[in-house]
């Protein structure tokens, strides 16, 4: 999927403004219309609001509220129709999908101290960094259609212990890397193995 220049997205403060990896994961998506689609983790919505002009069917959800009112505002900005919802991980989504979009915070909470504390909550995936991620593959292929897929991202920060817990659960596809300074960003492709 290519970046739409033509959208307005907004940042609100404590909301993750999209960076490399978002356009990374953006770049690595693939649907069609009329497809159900979750974006988990949602943010300002940038993958969310791009499904919906390619004509999906689009539930957008996040752990946080300024995330929520940040991805609804940039739907209404952009006249789009998209659902937003609050929700940890799965804890407030119902139903099954053709494609669900993660973007997961990644970085490990070690040495996090360095970062300022509003953007702790939208990067650090857990002590190791893919403990959020792991939970969300142990849930998400019960929320896949038969023939659905998943687009992850993960960072070399993590990306071992997010492999892991994928082996044998899903079959992996690499869509799309991308080097920087300090680490290696992955797109991958996911479909449950059930």
């Amino acid at each position: 999927m290519n970046l739409d220049k033509s959208l307005r997205i907004e940042a609100n403060p404590g909301v993750y403004a999209p960076a490399e990896d978002s356009f990374l994961l953006l770049s690595a998506i693939s649907v069609r219309k009329g497809e159900r689609v979750l974006d988990m983790g949602t943010g300002t919505g940038i993958i969310a609001l791009h499904c919906a002009i390619a004509g999906c069917r689009v539930l957008a959800a996040d752990v946080s509220p300024e995330a929520v009112a940040c991805a609804r505002a940039n739907a209404k900005t952009n006249d789009l129709d998209l659902r937003v919802v609050l929700s940890d991980l799965f804890g407030n989504v119902e139903g099954k999908f053709d494609v669900i979009a993660f973007n997961p915070p990644y970085l490990s909470s070690e040495g996090s101290d360095a970062l300022p504390q509003e953007e702790r909550g939208p990067l650090i995936g857990g002590e190791a960094g893919h403990e959020t991620t792991a939970g969300f593959l142990a849930a998400a292929r019960e929320h896949l259609t038969a023939d659905g897929r998943i687009y992850l991202l993960t960072s070399t920060e993590s990306e071992a212990g997010v492999l892991e817990a994928a082996d044998g659960v899903y079959s992996i596809r690499k869509v799309g890397s991308r080097g920087m300074f300090f680490e290696s960003l992955a797109a991958w492709e996911l479909k449950s193995l059930k």
